[in-house]
């Protein structure tokens, strides 16, 4: 089996005939497949592996119709995992190999929801979608729900005005406009309202909203509200207060992970199936990289430990960015851990891959080697599923 191939990494099971070679395999969560002579083989994730490989490889009794692989399997292999999080994405990089034409179905991964900016238009507008592509544009998300994302969008379209029409525009005085113009929320571009570099201003700062997490628009709001009260200019200094409170209620509607893609960098912190241990996945624009093992000595580990070991592990990483249609599954696979029941772990988001939370990261992983249970769910407790 190529060392390129997932599944080279799950742990062999030596001799699947012997009923002891069974009992030896640890009942903890984790992943497994089961080779055969031809066609794909069988992978799937349980609670129990020594309970679920038994189930599959032991040989019927008497009568019963229990499905059995004993007889047709050629290689059986599995490896124990420290959280549902683990698991998915050691599953989902197998499938990918082994069920190139169906992995999103088998693992039941839903593309999550994105707002996107259509930069390339010359009126840029936005839009929903749950595609990425390599065109230019600017994603924010990601949302676990489309209803989610629509319902931030429409928040935070209320504080510019740029269009919500979806038309090709031509720029006429002839043309009849819409609502959101006879309303003066938009600067009517539709109908030669205003110059293209004013409406690319208005642009402008929806985009550094969107990539500031809503700082540019709050000092922006901030000072002209401070500005305009000590000029004791009251009706001016309360509207800005207004679409500062708008602003404010926009920014609630974002999802835990919601954020400019360019910007969503951080480490995935989980438990680890290996004793005095935590496992690290960096993430680098949406894009998971490989992860690592951070272990210690018998004795208590300390916070300066964990901060010299993610210096040593950052100085040295290697990031790169997947392909669009990789990067959303990444994606899916970190929006389904992270608005779980059964979440374990942590993420510890930051802007830049240069400037990383050292401070920040140590404590998350000395939090979690206290408590290695993190904040499981009962659904992580009594995870068992194919």
């Amino acid at each position: 089996m190529a060392e390129s191939d997932p599944i080279a990494r799950f742990q062999q099971v030596l001799d699947w005939r012997d009923a002891s070679a069974l009992l030896a395999v640890p009942a903890a969560p984790g992943v497994l497949s089961v080779a055969f002579e031809a066609g794909r083989p069988y992978l799937g994730k349980t609670g129990n592996l020594r309970r679920r490989l038994r189930r599959l490889l032991l040989p019927r009794n008497g009568t019963a119709t229990r499905l059995t692989l004993r007889d047709i399997a050629r290689d059986v292999r599995y490896r124990a995992t420290g959280s549902r999080f683990e698991a998915d994405l050691l599953l989902y990089r197998a499938a990918r190999i082994h069920r190139p034409d169906d992995w999103r179905r088998y693992l039941k991964l839903r593309p999550p929801a994105f707002v996107k900016v259509l930069l390339q238009n010359r009126f840029p507008r936005t839009c929903l979608t749950q595609r990425l592509t390599r065109s230019q544009a600017l994603y924010f998300g990601p949302f676990g729900t489309r209803r989610a994302a629509e319902q931030f969008q429409q928040a935070f379209l209320d504080l510019f005005l740029v269009r919500r029409c979806t038309e090709n525009l031509s720029p006429s005085p002839d043309h009849p406009g819409c609502i959101w113009g006879e309303m003066e929320r938009c600067l009517r571009p539709c109908q030669a309202a205003c110059e293209d570099r004013r409406y690319a201003q208005e642009v402008d700062r929806l985009t550094r909203f969107l990539s500031t997490g809503g700082d540019s628009f709050l000092n922006e709001a901030r000072s002209a509200r401070d500005r305009a009260s000590a000029a004791m200019e009251f009706e001016a200094a309360a509207k800005h207060h207004g679409a500062l409170a708008k602003a404010t209620d926009a920014l609630r509607l974002r999802d835990g992970l919601s954020r400019e893609l360019g910007e969503l960098n951080g480490i995935v912190l989980q438990p680890s199936a290996a004793p005095r241990a935590v496992e690290v996945t960096p993430v680098y624009r949406g894009t998971m990289q490989s992860g690592a093992r951070i272990a210690w000595e018998p004795q208590e580990p300390k916070a300066a430990y964990f901060a010299e070991r993610f210096r040593a592990m950052l100085a040295n990483a290697r990031w790169s960015e997947a392909a669009p249609a990789v990067r959303a599954d990444h994606l899916a696979l970190l929006q389904r851990w992270h608005g779980s029941s059964f979440r374990k772990g942590e993420f510890v988001p930051f802007a830049q891959v240069d400037t990383p939370p050292i401070r920040k990261l140590a404590n998350a992983a000395l939090r979690l080697a206290s408590d290695p249970g993190g904040a499981a769910g009962p659904g992580e407790r009594a995870a068992s599923t194919t």
